[in-house]
């Protein structure tokens, strides 16, 4: 029987051992439940010739007295509440698709996951924890995470412990969601959104202050079968920029980090407005094409549909010289076109996703929002305003 001894923070008694039958559950990383007088008083790694490995958290939980052999199945009920790590609490809002790429790479760390889920779908991960493949993913299981659910009341050890906040969801979703990361940010916390269109920085802003807000972007593609199984189809980028009163490089720089041990490969970016541009040009080009033609990203290569598709990028392109935005000229982005259409060839666009499965697309925050954007300077965008259309008539 393994005896585990670890130092204490903030209490009279130095140090003690709590005893374990049984190896610890997946994504304890060797950690032991520290108790006394019947009550949890933290979390620690064993310690490392003389060396504490990991800093300690007080906790209010009852469970055995002190010295009292934990099972397992013991650990394994309580792990999720008051497993801690010297790493950094990532927060992901929205396990989608692309949401459940991103949170399967994270678990490759040894930060801690935080997965705000809904409905069936946050029920199965719940359970099952993520089914996902594709460029060396294989399924992690529900005890790598924390969980916590739309349908119920946060669990308090939650609020202001996120040092970062993912917003995987889709443009309409982001203004409820913002409300959420403003109860998981820590002090010092930033939250970024892996969302299509425009508008969305500037929503966070106005909810979580400007200080916290990362501008994000992203091209990994992934979907999602009728099995909730996520197939990440599509190796990108994450996309990261300061927008103006954003928080410091020091931030930029620990996100970065993550980001990369992660494998989701970041890229950083000085103009966070010409990142989202870039981004948005081309959504616009390619969602709506592909959605309403109910083809792969690869095959607007094939399908003698990229010609529109670049008509369309000068449309919206001439938007965003309107709005002093510094975007790619016409060469240089057919040729960024053709290479995110050839990485993700065998990705059905989100916006196809949605279509195919009844849902609302992100319409308004692309085609949509570049018309207003037109209109804003007087200028038409008949193309953009066609696509929309017969978007939304598709899910009418």
């Amino acid at each position: 029987m393994p005896t585990v001894r670890c130092s204490t923070t903030g209490c009279r008694t130095s140090r003690f051992t709590t005893r374990v039958t049984h190896p610890f559950p997946s994504g304890c990383h060797e950690k032991a439940v520290l108790v006394r007088n019947g009550v949890i008083i933290g979390t620690g790694r064993l310690w490392h010739r003389g060396t504490p490995v990991c800093r300690l958290r007080p906790l209010q939980h009852r469970l055995p007295r002190c010295g009292s052999v934990l099972s397992r199945a013991l650990l394994c009920s309580i792990w999720q509440v008051i497993c801690e790590d010297d790493g950094v609490r990532i927060s992901v809002l929205g396990v989608g698709s692309v949401g459940s790429v991103v949170a399967a790479c994270l678990a490759q760390t040894e930060h801690e996951i935080h997965l705000h889920v809904r409905g069936e779908r946050g029920a199965q991960l719940m359970v099952e924890g993520l089914s996902v493949s594709g460029f060396g993913l294989e399924n992690i299981p529900s005890e790598r995470y924390i969980f916590s659910c739309e349908e119920m009341e946060l669990p308090p050890v939650l609020e202001n412990g996120s040092d970062i906040v993912v917003l995987a969801c889709k443009s309409h979703v982001v203004p409820e969601l913002s409300r959420l990361a403003t109860t998981l940010l820590t002090e010092a916390g930033i939250v970024l959104a892996l969302t299509n269109g425009l508008g969305h920085v500037e929503t966070l802003s106005r909810v979580v202050g400007p200080r916290h807000v990362m501008a994000a972007v992203t091209t990994h593609g992934a979907f999602m079968e009728a099995d909730g199984h996520v197939t990440w189809a599509g190796q990108g980028t994450i996309g990261l920029a300061i927008p103006p009163l954003g928080p410091s490089g020091a931030h930029l720089e620990r996100l970065v980090n993550v980001v990369d041990s992660a494998g989701l490969s970041p890229s950083v970016h000085d103009d966070a407005a010409a990142m989202i541009w870039e981004k948005v040009l081309l959504n616009v080009t390619i969602n709506p094409i592909a959605a309403l033609a109910g083809l792969l990203n690869g095959e607007l290569l094939e399908a003698g549909l990229f010609g529109t598709c670049m008509m369309v990028y000068r449309e919206a392109a001439q938007v965003a010289a309107l709005e002093r935005v510094n975007v790619p000229d016409e060469i240089v982005f057919e040729q960024r076109l053709r290479e995110v259409l050839e990485q993700t060839k065998e990705n059905a666009c989100s916006m196809l996703q949605d279509i195919k499965a009844g849902r609302r697309t992100e319409i308004d925050a692309l085609n949509q929002a570049v018309v207003l954007r037109a209109e804003e300077h007087g200028y038409a965008a008949p193309l953009n305003q066609l696509l929309a259309t017969l978007i939304r008539a598709c899910h009418a």
